[in-house]
């Protein structure tokens, strides 16, 4: 068993194909110096040659990408459409032929490398991904110099990618059909294999350490993408009982039996919503039984490309993602932008320490025109249906107090042009340790409340997720996160608001009874998860689940929580 980052959710069972390059394989790019003016200006030509045939490489995979897979995906073979043209990269390629007298392919590789250890060597998880791209876009640039005769192996179906690091261009070439897991040594949840691995329903554990060590080509591999694990040449009864999970899973795709609403066996209602980053994902949502939106990352809007989109962009999204629920309630976090996600047009100065600085709703406030802007798209969005704004990251009253009053700005604005805005209800993400605990008067203030345990357990264990060395430690279950969305529940029905959770712990089937327990009105996650939790929702009886939560508050630590909810 090797422990990761749980990436993109699901099971993936099949063959290991080892991505590795091994000795031999790699284009050997001589390193003869060019000889005369002449073959420097012949070697200028190659290059300029084969940056023209990789951009037109990178508009059909954006173009791909964006039919198959969605817009903000696209945007990041946009972003490597940029990197052609970027004058440190291809100024320092043309300075390595003209002064070095290197040819294109060996000053390419070099400065691409310079580059990418650059970026890999930085403290920042964001930046350390983005080195991949770099060298995503060095390989584009290498196969045209070679003719473009490169080609992998043949990946037969069904198999699990194993590779220390994959790049954008090789994981928007998956499909589910193919892909049965990927597995890489390198990466973390804001990676864009992780990002495109979760748009495509791909498992995905990333940042396993040791993986090429211990993998070989052709074993038998289980990936479970919602816990993080990946299993080497399994037992046969762990196999079974993973090729179990698998079927479950799967047959809840298929049979939408539980497309009604969850109820509890003594008659609890508790709505049972979807994550989605994007319009594409609605349908999906719609197609698992979704009871509405429990979080729409409006992030990915904004991010891989040069400027912010305008309100007239964001209102056609927010109105597509309302029309399709129609009453169904669609619940839009304003932009979540900080910590582990950067804009690069915003030019914000990079923070030692990302994740207590400058994001959520602390950006937004900073922001302002940014953030009225997409308020004013979200107004004229709620009008075609039953749109809920909710604001992330809140630490003090203060802070929504100032959020409100920018949206009644922008209401007014729009009220003014003559347009009619319906009341919409506002709520906040509870997801740092002190909203929680100034819960009961935070509740006055908003109609809801959302709970984002990845975070509030982040900060609560003091534990960053996304860093491999300590992810062994960050668990949701943890009796003091409990406690807190305890505590969190019961401020908010005190005064008669709904509280929903939409972080990675409300798409665990096993805890169900503990959710159920913790009495939430509403529980969100990915579409693919929705008809087995409801399933486990209609098998348990609130008062007992009550119980059982009383219990687990009391345990010392979260083995103990989990392993009474196995029972």
């Amino acid at each position: 068993m090797l422990k990761g980052i749980a990436a993109a959710p699901g099971i993936g069972i099949g063959p290991v194909y080892l991505l590795e390059l091994k000795p031999g394989q790699e284009e050997s790019h001589n390193n003869q110096l060019l000889n005369g003016p002449e073959e420097v200006k012949a070697e200028l030509a190659l290059l300029e040659e084969a940056i023209g045939r990789a951009k037109r490489d990178l508009e059909e995979l954006a173009a791909k990408t964006r039919q198959e897979i969605g817009e903000a995906e696209a945007g990041i073979f946009n972003a490597h459409i940029l990197m052609l043209t970027d004058p440190t990269f291809i100024a320092g390629v043309k300075e390595k032929i003209r002064v070095e007298k290197k040819n294109a392919a060996r000053a390419v590789e070099e400065v691409a490398e310079a580059i990418a250890s650059s970026f890999a060597a930085l403290d920042d998880d964001l930046f350390r991904e983005r080195a991949a791209d770099i060298r995503d876009v060095a390989a584009k640039l290498l196969d045209n110099l070679a003719g473009g005769t490169r080609r992998a192996r043949e990946l037969k179906a069904g198999s699990i990618v194993v590779a220390r690091e994959l790049t954008p261009s090789l994981t928007a070439n998956f499909s589910r059909n193919t892909v049965a897991g990927i597995v890489t040594e390198i990466g973390g949840p804001t990676s864009h294999t992780a990002i495109v691995a979760r748009a495509l329903g791909i498992p995905a554990v990333l940042g396993v350490q040791g993986l090429m060590n211990q993998a070989r080509d052709g074993d038998l591999a289980i990936i479970d993408g919602s816990a993080g694990v990946v299993y080497l040449n399994p037992g046969s009864e762990q196999l079974e009982e993973y090729k179990k999970k698998k079927a479950v899973l799967e047959e809840s795709r298929r049979d939408n039996k539980y497309a009604g609403p969850a109820r509890t066996r003594d008659g609890r209602h508790i709505e049972v919503a979807a994550n989605i980053r994007n319009a594409d994902e609605s349908g999906l949502a719609l197609q698992y039984g979704a009871e509405g939106i429990g979080l729409f990352r409006t992030e990915f809007l904004f991010m891989n490309r040069e400027f912010p989109p305008g309100e007239e962009e964001q209102f056609h999204v927010y109105r597509e993602v309302v029309a399709a629920f129609r009453d169904k309630p669609v619940v839009v976090r304003t932009l979540d932008i900080g910590g582990d996600k950067d804009l690069l047009y915003l030019n914000s100065s990079q923070e030692e320490n990302p994740f207590l600085g400058l994001r959520g709703i602390r950006l937004c406030l900073a922001q302002q025109e940014l953030f009225k802007t997409q308020l004013k798209a979200l107004l004229r969005a709620a009008c075609y249906g039953n749109l809920k704004i909710m604001f992330p990251m809140v630490t003090t009253l203060e802070e929504i107090r100032q959020a409100k009053k920018i949206m009644a700005a922008a209401r007014m604005e729009l009220e003014a042009g003559g347009l009619t805005i319906s009341h919409v209800e506002t709520g906040i993400m509870i997801e740092v340790p002190a909203a929680a605990l100034m819960a009961d008067v935070l509740a006055r203030e908003v109609d809801f409340f959302s709970i984002g345990t990845n975070d509030l357990a982040q900060y609560t264990l003091a534990v960053d997720r996304g860093n491999e060395r300590v992810a062994g430690m960050y668990d949701a279950c943890h009796p003091a996160v409990l406690r807190l969305i305890d505590m969190t529940v019961t401020a908010a029905h005190r005064y008669g608001k709904w509280v929903g959770l939409c972080g990675e712990l409300g798409s665990e089937i096993q805890a169900a009874p503990l959710l159920v327990g913790l009495g939430l009105d509403e529980i969100s996650m990915s579409p693919v998860f929705i008809p087995p939790m409801k399933e486990a929702i209609n098998k348990i009886a609130y008062h007992e689940a009550r119980e059982l939560v009383r219990r687990l508050l009391e345990l010392p630590g979260p083995q103990e929580v989990r392993a009474a909810l196995s029972k």
